[in-house]
């Protein structure tokens, strides 16, 4: 393997892309000037397509990545008018009454659907840890305390470790299959508000979410991962099947190495089971015929939706990128990140910052719109398998600079064009 197609070379390639065009591009394309909200869902045009609401997960991973992005590179003179979006989410989204966040508005702005998502409620405090963090003086840090106060006293179930799925607008519990992934978002939620401000009741959830992965969501001896959940937190089938993501292998993964880092605890037999959930997602989730990974398997290991999301793509990268220092092969673990990569880059993105959000199995393209929610996991799993890499040293290719020499030229360009189309509009008019 030569240096420019090295794992490091590439997502330090990739890491620039996004900072230096897809991120400002995707900041104009999704936010709505008019009012700070953001787009649910780009068509290939860049334009928005018309969709029936507005729900507060979208809001959230954008807010959160653009405050990441502008913190990261601030030479960039990529300066959004994020408190506008900041204060947006919060005058639209809050309910003051409760404490809690309704779930959508309706495109005119007005509240949709005031029920209570804990998904979307763990992705308040994300985003509210990432502006907290790119802008200290503001009052995040007190909107995501009282955000965890109002999950901590609504959403816990009697009797047991976990929290519900969702509320009514009486705060009663809505019947529905249980899952691991609304408390994985929350564990990660946590981590980032304990790494921006230390309180210590985000480790005290962070300690029971870990803890309830460990005795519940996870068969160590199976290594299985099962996504839906009866009441008492047994594995539940949907549609005939135990429902196994390779995608969340990966991001538990990388929750669980981070929660050691942060917090210094390291329970018993962790990395091994990091390794041998990596070895799963790289054996059974990728595809060896058309490359890819599936979006869901069975726990026979049997394929049981052979279509190709984008997320998973970069949650096992950086599980990859995290365990080079494990039992496992290095060479091998380069390998995977590699051929992910290349399928990433021919299949999935296009260097002006379009995606194609799903794929079939022969990887060619089963949508043809951009949702809001995708560029997080693109941004912060590219930018997360840089830094994890880096640790390591920084690439040795020429690539990697001269792409940011042409990318800081070609944004100049373009901005110039656009003054000039704005003066020649303005003198017409």
């Amino acid at each position: 393997m030569n240096d420019t197609d090295s794992p490091l070379t590439q997502s330090d390639i990739l890491a620039r892309r996004l900072l230096f065009r897809w991120i400002p591009k995707w900041h104009g394309a999704f936010c709505d000037p008019a009012t700070g909200l953001f787009h649910e869902r780009l068509g290939h045009a860049f334009r928005p397509v018309p969709m029936p609401h507005k729900r507060l997960l979208t809001q959230c991973r954008q807010l959160a990545m653009y405050a990441d992005a502008a913190r990261q590179r601030p030479d960039l003179k990529f300066t959004p008018k994020l408190y506008v979006s900041y204060r947006a989410l919060i005058d639209h989204f809050f309910i003051p009454e409760t404490g809690g966040w309704r779930f959508s508005l309706n495109p005119q702005g007005q509240p949709l659907d005031d029920t209570y998502d804990l998904y979307a409620l763990a992705f308040v405090i994300f985003a509210l840890a990432h502006y907290g963090k790119a802008y200290p003086d503001s009052d995040a840090r007190d909107y995501a305390l009282k955000t965890l106060g109002f999950i901590d006293k609504y959403f816990r179930i009697p009797g047991n470790l976990s929290f519900a799925e969702s509320l009514s607008t009486d705060l009663k519990t809505i019947p529905q299959l249980r899952r691991h992934e609304s408390h994985m978002h929350l564990l990660e939620a946590c981590l980032f508000a304990l790494q921006t401000w230390g309180d210590i009741s985000f480790k005290l959830l962070a300690d029971e979410i870990v803890t309830l992965f460990h005795q519940k969501f996870y068969n160590r001896t199976q290594n299985i991962l099962s996504e839906y959940f009866d009441d008492e937190l047994n594995p539940a089938p949907k549609e005939g099947h135990i429902v196994v993501e390779p995608g969340h292998y990966g991001e538990w993964i990388w929750l669980l190495k981070k929660y050691s880092y942060l917090t210094g605890t390291q329970l018993p037999d962790q990395d091994s089971v990091c390794e041998k959930m990596l070895v799963w997602a790289n054996t059974h989730g990728w595809d060896s015929e058309f490359g890819g990974i599936y979006d869901e398997l069975n726990d026979r290991h049997e394929v049981i939706a052979d279509t190709k999301r984008l997320w998973p793509f970069g949650e096992i990268l950086k599980a990859n990128a995290l365990l080079m220092d494990s039992g496992l092969s290095r060479d091998d673990l380069k390998a995977n990140m590699s051929r992910m990569m290349r399928v990433f880059v021919q299949k999935y993105m296009d260097a002006r910052g379009f995606w194609t959000e799903w794929l079939n199995r022969d990887l060619s393209p089963a949508t043809d719109y951009m949702p809001g929610t995708t560029p997080y996991h693109v941004y912060f799993s590219i930018m997360e398998t840089r830094e994890t890499l880096y640790a390591r040293g920084k690439p040795k290719s020429l690539l990697t600079p001269m792409e940011s020499t042409l990318y800081k030229i070609r944004r100049r360009l373009s901005d110039r064009v656009r003054q000039i189309k704005a003066y020649i509009r303005k003198q017409s008019v």
